[in-house]
């Protein structure tokens, strides 16, 4: 039992407990905040680096390799879907013995004509997806872009109006040579405001398109020049075999009958062998002439994307007036010091003339008086 003391005692310090227990909950989150606290110059640090790096929209403005560049993993898969079509078309050629050796060229060679036939169909592939791209750039320039009821001359003052039409059709200017160039243009040329400038940036972004036209099919050459090597590669692994089978059964023969019957099969392994180099051959034709000219339609492209460039855009840009005063200024302020060097020029030319004839008139004065001289020295 509990005296009355000690009963009075735990009622007295109950308060003072609770009181501690309130204040320790609130300072221990005080404290947690002060060591997961991150410091001031951390957070300046983090906050000049998110400034310095580029956002995607400014990375993809002008990025243009979409418009003739294709998506490799996207045309690899579909590469693989055409062979897989082929191959199941080619067993059609099973039903009759006189088509057997079309079947026999790709199922019974090895595993170079599966190879073959795969970067075949990628390169088919690559090409298709280049003429879809290049059928909707073309597709662009049936379109005004810089239409004259807006404005015969593409100022300053009327650039807005010109990229609000060309926003309103729709394109992405990432797909288009065109629109590329000419966003590039009027832009270049509301911050210089220089017609020459202007031009010359247009003329150095035609050769980078050039340049990644022409990288665009990198692949593709590749693969033309892989095919025949997989042929060639084909037809020794098959010679290889061939006469590795007839050295190993040479020994064991003994009668002349047996090694007519191998020399026999020799031969016709070596037939087969030459089979994969008949194949790469017409496949590397089929994939160089339509890239050929695919290239070729490309070029065309850029060279209208030129002419276009020279025709509807440089030749309607329209410096500000300002400059043209500065200029007519400038030119005054040339024409006037040249009047005023012309000027002094002809005074100084007065100057030496006068010059010139006060030292006459000194010379003569002295022969004058040498004379005198001369005179009263012989009469004296």
């Amino acid at each position: 039992m509990e005296t009355s003391s000690q009963l009075k005692q735990k009622i007295m310090t109950f308060p003072l407990i609770l009181i501690w227990e309130i204040n320790y909950d609130q300072e221990m989150p005080k404290q947690t905040k002060i060591t997961t606290k991150v410091p001031e110059k951390a957070k300046k640090r983090a906050a000049q680096v998110n400034m310095m790096q580029r956002s995607s929209d400014e990375m993809g403005k002008f990025d243009n390799t979409s418009a003739t560049s294709v998506p490799m993993a996207i045309t690899a898969l579909i590469g693989l879907g055409f062979e897989i079509a082929l191959y199941l078309f080619l067993l059609i050629f099973l039903l009759s013995d006189s088509t057997k050796i079309i079947h026999d060229y790709f199922y019974e060679r090895g595993w170079v004509p599966y190879l073959l036939t795969y970067l075949a169909c990628w390169s088919f592939a690559i090409l298709y997806f280049k003429r879809k791209k290049l059928k909707n750039q073309e597709n662009v320039m049936q379109f005004k872009l810089l239409p004259e009821d807006i404005s015969v001359d593409i100022r300053e003052d009327n650039m807005a109006q010109f990229y609000s039409h060309i926003k309103r059709l729709g394109f992405d200017q990432r797909e288009s040579f065109l629109l590329t160039r000419i966003f590039r243009g009027l832009e270049h040329f509301s911050v210089r405001k220089n017609h020459t400038e202007t031009a010359d940036m247009l003329k150095s972004q035609s050769e980078i398109d050039a340049t990644m036209v022409d990288s665009s099919y990198v692949l593709i050459k590749v693969f033309i020049w892989a095919i025949p090597i997989l042929g060639f590669i084909g037809t020794v692994l098959g010679i290889s075999d061939a006469v590795a089978s007839f050295g190993g059964e040479m020994g064991a023969a003994a009668d002349i009958e047996v090694i007519k019957e191998q020399l026999g099969q020799v031969a016709g392994g070596l037939s087969e062998a030459f089979d994969t180099t008949l194949v790469s051959l017409i496949f590397s034709l089929c994939v160089m002439f339509p890239t050929s000219v695919m290239q070729k339609n490309e070029e065309d492209l850029l060279n209208k994307v030129d002419e276009y460039c020279n025709e509807y855009f440089l030749k309607r840009l329209r410096e500000p007036q300002t400059a043209g005063v500065v200029t007519s200024a400038t030119s005054a302020d040339s024409i006037a010091r040249m009047e005023h060097l012309q000027a002094y020029l002809l005074q100084l030319q007065e100057s030496q003339t006068m010059v010139a004839q006060q030292m006459t008139q000194v010379a003569h004065q002295f022969n004058q008086i040498m004379q005198n001289t001369n005179i009263e020295e012989e009469s004296g």
